[in-house]
């Protein structure tokens, strides 16, 4: 195996936490990883390896997926709870198809099967090393940026846009490392499909590949959104209108989830300027959100979400309630300052930044209420010219 330090972080030295239950393995990976410049820690089980991980906090994890008691992929489950930037790489069998693709859901890095070839091991180890010094240089590049806002008051706005920039690549890059490795895993379930003539695998890798490309296509929409600088193109409508289409947009999902939609309309008949598709995937953002927050939700509670409309001060006021998982403080204070995302692999962090910018582009204001465990209440208001609001009667 390459030395690792001969790479552009010659002055570390990586920590690499190795968990299986197979001694003669252990051994065999200390002496290679060792030899190759890492610093090594063994735990023979699953237990023994998040107990070190949690002191030691090893740069990197490599564990056997099929291990008695806290298995593979429980250890990567933990530790991705703790640790989401820790690069996990998993040791599968042949046999253990099932197995690999459920540890990709958790977001592993990466996979070797035994037996262990010395350079599959070599590339593996090598491109987490690479992913953890792209990451320090993100965080580098942030910190920066944070610090020239501090310092250059005078040109607070372009700062701004630098920071917006930086959180974008960051945003891009963990999106873009999901999504490659989602692709390095269909294709080798696909591999070994064609080598082993399983229709099984065969399906499941092109299952698999697909849902792949539908994030990459995802990912371009959400970027093209969030990029988009044409002019708003006002029209008056009745605020209930883009509310209307998005029940019948989605009443077949929520019925499919098991999800009460609700929707309670603005009584008076008004009329208010706004780009009427914009306000549609702004308030459609945050429905799919709210659908998308009862993922981590195991009790008996029924799924409800509401979208009322509202008029009042002169605004029309938009409120998508769910009662869902609600979100941690941590994400909550971050909430429409960072492109970050609470669905794993499967978000891009760039739907509510693309909600605010159209809220922010009809002068109007969102903000929200969340409670863990409990759900959360986004609310949306549109103020609107007295010109161009009218009611019955008057």
């Amino acid at each position: 195996m390459a030395d690792p330090k001969k790479n552009q972080n010659q002055d570390r030295i990586y920590t690499i936490l190795l968990v299986d239950d197979e001694a003669g393995i252990r051994n065999v990976l200390n002496i290679t990883l060792t030899h190759a410049g890492f610093r090594v820690l063994l735990a023979p089980d699953g237990e023994q390896g998040l107990s070190i991980f949690r002191e030691k906090k090893p740069d990197i994890v490599i564990t056997d997926i099929k291990m008695p008691g806290i298995d593979g992929i429980e250890l990567l489950r933990r530790i991705k709870q703790t640790s989401p930037e820790t690069e996990v790489i998993m040791i599968t069998g042949h046999g253990d198809m099932d197995l690999a693709v459920k540890s990709l859901q958790y977001e592993a890095a990466d996979f070797i099967t035994k037996p262990i070839d010395s350079e599959e091991l070599e590339v593996s180890v090598g491109k987490a090393v690479d992913r953890i010094s792209i990451n320090a240089r993100i965080r580098s590049y942030m910190d920066d940026l944070k610090t020239l806002i501090r310092e250059k008051d005078r040109k607070l706005d372009e700062s701004e846009n630098l920071v917006t920039i930086g959180q974008t690549v960051a945003g891009m890059s963990h999106v873009i490392k999901n999504i490659a490795g989602g692709l390095k895993g269909s294709s080798f379930i696909l591999e070994q499909g064609i080598e082993n003539e399983n229709r099984e695998y065969l399906v499941k890798g092109w299952e698999m590949m697909k849902g792949n490309i539908d994030k990459i296509t995802n990912l371009s929409l959400d970027l093209l959104n969030y990029a988009k600088t044409s002019r708003l193109k006002l029209k008056k409508t009745n605020p209930n209108h883009p509310v209307n289409e998005l029940l019948t947009l989605l009443a077949h999902r929520a019925q499919m989830q098991g999800i009460a939609l609700t929707m309670t309309p603005l009584d008076a008949e008004v009329t208010v300027s706004v780009d009427c598709t914009a306000i549609y995937n702004a308030l459609f953002n945050l429905v799919t959100n709210a659908f998308d927050s009862f993922a981590g939700v195991d009790d008996e509670r029924e799924p409800k979400v509401s979208i009322e409309v509202e008029n009042e001060d002169n605004c029309v006021i938009y409120r998508v309630q769910d009662n869902g998982c609600g979100m941690e403080p941590d994400i909550a204070r971050a909430l429409f300052k960072e492109f970050i995302t609470t669905k794993g692999t499967h978000g891009t962090g760039f739907g509510l930044m693309t909600t605010k910018k159209i809220i922010d582009e009809h002068r109007g204001q969102i903000r929200f209420d969340t409670q863990k465990g409990k759900g959360s209440v986004f609310i949306v208001t549109i103020p609107a010219d007295p010109v161009t609001v009218s009611e019955k009667g008057r």
